[in-house]
């Protein structure tokens, strides 16, 4: 299983994450519940956890493939639904668990 993690620096962690799972959630299954969530793709999956410094995300699928484009539509995402936030998202690759 290949993941990968970012923290998105932000003051609202929640109202962010809230926002990008009812967006996603057009295409995808989605679940966000006060300070955490998931974002289920074809690819792979994306777990959403609001912290005090930001948004936590990690994104986990079974090919180096699949966790790129799981991390892209998330980024891209991200960044559309908040373009005065100018967030900014960096993924990067974890040890494998397995």
């Amino acid at each position: 299983m290949f993941h990968a993690q970012a923290l998105v620096l932000t003051n609202h962690p929640s109202q962010i994450a809230a926002h990008v799972a009812a967006e996603l959630g057009l295409e995808f299954t989605t679940e966000w519940s006060a300070e955490a969530g998931t974002v289920e793709l074809p690819d792979g999956v994306c777990d959403m956890h609001a912290w005090p410094e930001g948004l936590r995300l990690d994104a986990f699928a079974p090919t180096r493939a699949g966790l790129d484009r799981v991390a892209d539509v998330v980024k891209r995402r991200l960044e559309h639904l908040t373009p005065n936030d100018q967030l900014n998202v960096d993924w990067y690759l974890r040890p494998s668990a397995s």
